[in-house]
């Protein structure tokens, strides 16, 4: 059903969003990177120096980031799953809150 290729991709996600949700939703450059190529429509908050946050999918996260640090219009402090969607997450991967 699975090539070994397959299960170690499944894998690396699975331990991704394992390590997103140990640092309570707080993601990573990298993990970013990751979310969008498997979860592109997964939504993120962006928290900005000075702008107001901002719940955008994971795919454009990434090209509003670079967009607005390249523009020296602001720059990113954090980008984040909410609460809600990490409670979801834990739900569904049987992870105890």
């Amino acid at each position: 059903m699975f090539d070994n290729n397959q299960k170690s991709v499944i894998l690396d996600i699975m331990q991704t969003l394992k390590d997103i949700l140990a640092n309570y939703g707080y993601l990573n450059k990298d993990q970013l990177a990751e979310i969008n190529e498997h979860f592109p429509h997964m939504k993120v908050v962006i928290k900005w120096g000075g702008m107001p946050r901002e719940r955008v999918h994971a795919y454009h996260a990434i090209e509003r980031i670079n967009y607005i640090e390249s523009e020296d219009i602001d720059y990113c402090r954090e980008v984040f799953l909410s609460g809600k969607d990490c409670d979801n997450l834990r739900t569904a991967l049987h992870i105890a809150q």
